[in-house]
């Protein structure tokens, strides 16, 4: 198949890394795979209007306010894009991220004239009708079925926020719409597929991200750690994000924990933007190269994954496939990833105070930790082999070839 991949980043964050990882899969499997990316080009990547770098000339844009020129030169550049080649597939990825340089659902409506799209849910940006990502679960409300006005009628509701309004979801108006190809929804976690089709009427295929089980692998404890340059000795948690200032990602209630009683000798260890070093912790800073951040998994007792609303984080995948256990909160998709006692811990209240207790429990008991290394590779054998991944995108890509 020739398939075009559209994510808003090429590398940053964990959707791109997910995208990347399948347009890798992909290409191991004999596809013919280009990526299209929001903020930079790469070997087998193209830009689609591209941003400023961070800093000044970033603001200056912002504040001078270029969306509407930033909208008509993505129109014009995602237009040339799609009919350069005849593809077989669309594949879109994180459109969210791209907001701010003219990004958005529009795309998809572009891009079903040329071919069947595949739509992968990283977020619940394509639940809602604001900017908002994620909201708290009980604030969605299903879906109410009216009469006419299309599969869903008139009476669905979508979020903004958290808050219901009517008008219907991005994702719900993107299938309505009428177009040459369909559109196929799937998401990375069975409890966002099953969301989704709660929320929207549509059916939403579970497809979780892979993961290069060669790379992500258990080594050398010690070794890792001289290669980053932290303690020999004592227990080391880990944690890390794409921004550590991001308040989904719940940093504020780790910081909260690590500031309260713990076993002694123990050091956490971050990675991601935003982060300094401070008394019993070390900052690595972003670890954009996959070296980097295997070395920081293989050197952890625990990987803690103190986010507030989670989709199916490939940092924990990540952490699983190398061997190393997983504290985290039991929201969203993450509870399919953790195996209480097996292969990590879940808190069931999200606070800075329960994340302490089981971080203080785990720490105190090393040889469960120990323990729990082999089932945590045992579980991402058995749930991210690739080459299972890759038969089910194909059984899915037969599909699409007929269409």
């Amino acid at each position: 198949m020739n398939i075009l991949l559209v994510q808003d980043h090429l590398r940053s964050g964990g959707a791109a890394r997910a995208a990347g990882r399948w347009a890798g899969l992909l290409r191991s499997g004999g596809h013919r795979v280009t990526q299209a990316a929001g903020d930079e080009a790469g070997p087998d990547a193209v830009l689609v209007t591209g941003k400023p770098p961070r800093g000044i000339a970033r603001l200056r844009e912002w504040c001078q306010r270029v969306r509407p020129f930033r909208e008509g030169l993505l129109k014009s550049e995602f237009s040339k894009l799609l009919h350069e080649a005849p593809w077989d597939l669309i594949w879109f990825h994180n459109l969210a991220g791209g907001q701010k340089w003219g990004w958005g659902e529009e795309m998809i409506g572009m891009a079903r004239a040329h071919a069947p799209v595949l739509w992968t849910l990283h977020d619940m940006w394509a639940l809602g009708e604001g900017s908002e990502s994620y909201w708290e679960e009980g604030s969605v409300v299903e879906s109410g079925r009216g009469q006419g006005a299309g599969p869903l009628g008139s009476e669905v509701q979508g979020c903004e926020g958290g808050k219901v309004n009517r008008g219907g979801s991005r994702a719900e108006r993107v299938c309505r719409e009428g177009g040459k190809y369909p559109v196929t929804l799937a998401a990375p976690s069975k409890w966002l597929a099953a969301l989704t089709k709660k929320t929207t009427g549509q059916e939403c295929i579970f497809l979780p991200n892979p993961i290069d089980l060669k790379i992500f692998s258990p080594g050398d404890r010690r070794q890792a750690r001289r290669k980053l340059g932290l303690p020999e000795e004592g227990l080391l948690v880990l944690a890390g994000a794409e921004s550590l200032q991001d308040r989904r990602k719940g940093f504020d209630l780790l910081e909260d924990a690590w500031s309260r009683p713990r076993p002694p000798d123990t050091t956490l260890v971050l990675f991601g933007r935003h982060g300094q070093n401070k008394s019993g912790q070390i900052h690595l800073g972003s670890l954009q190269e996959e070296s980097g951040l295997v070395a920081a998994y293989q050197a952890a007792d625990l990987y803690v994954h103190p986010a507030r609303q989670e989709n199916a984080p490939c940092t924990i995948q990540e952490s699983l496939a190398c061997g190393t256990p997983v504290l985290a909160f039991g929201v969203g998709g993450i509870p399919e990833m953790i195996r209480p006692g097996g292969n990590g811990l879940l808190a069931e209240k999200v606070d800075g105070s329960a994340l302490a207790d089981d971080l203080g429990k785990a720490l105190r008991d090393p040889r469960q930790l120990e323990a729990m290394r082999a089932g945590c590779r045992q579980l991402a054998e058995k749930d991210y082999r690739p080459d299972v991944l890759l038969e089910k995108f194909q059984r899915l890509g037969s599909g699409f070839s007929q269409q």
